[in-house]
């Protein structure tokens, strides 16, 4: 019985690692469909990007600023400023938001 069940084991342990390594668990980078614009009122750079499924304001932000170059207290308060009365934790899926675009130095 113990080597029936350790059998089984293994087979669902290198299953689990031939889907991860065919399929994978990850979501796939997409392009991303956004407009860089300019706030003229702080002349900050933003981008704006339609959320999609399991979007959050770190990984929208990581994804237009690749070289990072800001801080998450940073990120908050200039996504806020971009989307006055948003609160970036109740970012809904297939609406529009401002996303600031920040340069590396």
């Amino acid at each position: 019985m113990k080597r029936f069940l350790t059998g089984c084991t293994i087979l669902l342990i290198l299953y689990v690692i031939a889907y991860d390594l065919k399929i994978g668990t990850l979501p796939q980078a997409q392009p991303v469909n956004a407009e860089i614009q300019i706030n003229e009122k702080s002349k900050r750079n933003y981008k704006t990007y339609q959320a999609l499924p399991g979007d959050t304001l770190i990984s929208i932000v990581e994804k237009l600023n690749p070289d990072g170059g800001f801080t998450i207290t940073q990120m908050i308060k200039d996504f806020k400023s971009l989307n006055p009365g948003v609160n970036p934790e109740n970012i809904q899926l297939g609406k529009t938001y401002k996303f600031p675009l920040y340069k590396s130095a």
